[in-house]
């Protein structure tokens, strides 16, 4: 599915790029280079950026808004993460055999800098920085995902789900007013539960506090309390 709008890149309406790993620290005669012919995509919601086994022609910087990133087993679909603001997508199929081991979907909405693959699978064979620099963006997601499977693993759903609400502020400390960036149900399947878990997760919280409200808005009067909840051996 074609996107909603395409517009041509231009580096400086972008500055965002260079607090990416793979930019961070480039001359801009190097980027502009890597990043020749990309341009500006905005998806509406569920539609796809890529599918799997498509040939990865193109790597996806994400500008804003969330993609879902699934493979399917059957008929069931299983939620592996979902992308957020300077996640950089589809970099695992340059490593590999070139062509994208899941599916990427859009949520709501999601605005990407779409880079054609070729030119920097060009540069990373003449420059050795560059392919460390994409070995260091990949490291970072991998180690993402360790700690998503560790979390899976050791946290119970309530916990997981604390963690999950702490990760949308930037606050340590006092109340705080958080609110769901896309709906419970994709919430829910990103962090290994049900809906229903989801549910009775939020009732545990309320225990010590956490109030969910109308409109996806969820109300912690006591960061430091929710972080100690989240630490806390067998929840």
């Amino acid at each position: 599915m074609a996107p909603t709008h395409v517009t041509v890149f231009s580096r400086d309406s972008l500055p965002e790029i260079f607090l990416t790993p793979m930019f961070a620290g480039l001359a801009n005669t190097d980027v502009e280079a890597l990043l020749r012919g990309s341009r500006v995509e905005v998806f509406g919601d569920r539609q796809l950026l890529f599918s799997e086994r498509d040939e990865a022609k193109d790597l996806f910087l994400m500008l804003d808004g969330h993609v879902e990133i699934f493979i399917r087993q059957g008929r069931r679909r299983i939620v592996v993460e979902v992308a957020k603001k300077l996640s950089i997508l589809g970099e695992s199929a340059l490593f590999s055999d070139g062509r994208h081991p899941h599916w990427a979907r859009s949520v709501g909405h999601a605005k990407v800098l779409t880079i054609p693959a070729a030119p920097i699978i060009e540069a990373m064979d003449q420059n050795f920085d560059l392919a460390l620099r994409m070995l260091r963006t990949q490291s970072i997601r991998l180690r993402g995902l360790v700690e998503q499977i560790s979390r899976l693993k050791l946290k119970s759903t309530a916990q997981r789900l604390a963690g999950f609400l702490l990760g949308l502020t930037d606050k340590n400390e006092g109340p705080v007013s958080v609110r769901f960036p896309y709906d419970k149900r994709l919430a829910a399947e990103a962090l290994g539960m049900t809906a229903e878990s989801l549910s009775r997760a939020l009732t545990r919280l309320a225990m010590i506090g956490v109030d969910s409200r109308s409109e996806n808005m969820v109300f912690i009067p006591d960061l430091r309390a929710l972080q100690q909840f989240v630490s806390d051996e067998g929840g």
